[in-house]
């Protein structure tokens, strides 16, 4: 590889794919970072040289990878070592986010823009640089991206965040857990029919909300979307610029 200088963060990948490390190429340098890979598990402590000089990016959340990241972290020094884990959102599920949170390994489900991962792979090694430990916390099967828009129910509401897999909305209607609407998101899509801006969801979650124009904050997560549906929700995401917000 060549030098780079020695302030530079690495991000290592652990037995990546052809296509993640062309990803990794492009995108490191514009974050001031450097990228290096491996697939022997006793050179990932080698290759970093300390646990505040980058991150571990595991190119899948298998055992294999599991153990690997368990066996460095076990080393003397490296228990604060950030890793993080490439994963599809349709493996996603309770047993996974549980595994995560307990192994402290982030998720990065692929759901999530490119600008995203490289922004939390930099504020990590950022965090353990200064001596502090990167906090795990994964919660949902796709990255919600904060997205303030304005929407239709029955009525006009208001987006907080969305995802490939589901919506929260500010609203003035009264839902309860279960129910089933459709909402038309036409600030993010823009100038299409309506009958492709809109998107059936189920009611997960209801909370109150004290002052402002809407009453209640509701999580939704999409259902029955076709692939077209689907395909036009993911274009659109990926245009949405991204925040340091979570």
């Amino acid at each position: 590889m060549q030098a780079t200088h020695v302030d530079l963060g690495k991000v290592l990948l652990f037995q990546p794919t052809a296509d993640q490390l062309a990803t990794a190429t492009r995108r490191a340098e514009r974050h001031n970072l450097e990228i290096d890979t491996t697939d022997a598990v006793d050179e990932i402590s080698k290759l970093l040289g300390n646990p505040g000089r980058g991150v571990l990016v595991l190119s899948n959340f298998t055992s294999n990878s599991r153990n690997a990241a368990r066996a460095v972290r076990a080393l003397k020094g490296w228990k604060r070592l950030a890793v993080f884990a490439v994963i599809s959102d349709e493996q996603i599920d309770t047993r996974t986010l549980r595994q995560a949170n307990e192994q402290q390994i982030e998720l990065l489900p692929t759901s999530m823009p490119e600008a995203r991962v490289w922004q939390k792979l930099k504020e990590a090694h950022e965090t353990c640089r200064a001596g502090k430990r990167w906090q795990v916390c994964n919660r949902r099967a796709h990255f919600r991206l904060p997205l303030t828009v304005k929407a239709a129910l029955l009525g006009e509401c208001e987006t907080i965040d969305i995802s490939e897999g589901g919506v929260a909305f500010l609203t003035n209607q009264v839902y309860h857990p279960g129910a089933q609407g459709r909402i038309d998101i036409r600030s993010l899509l823009g100038d299409v029919d309506s009958d492709q801006r809109g998107f059936a969801f189920e009611v997960v979650a209801v909370k109150s909300v004290k002052g402002g124009a809407y009453k209640y904050s509701v999580g939704a997560r999409f259902i029955d979307l076709s692939e077209d549906a689907k395909a036009r929700l993911k274009d659109a995401i990926e245009l949405i610029e991204p925040t340091s917000e979570e």
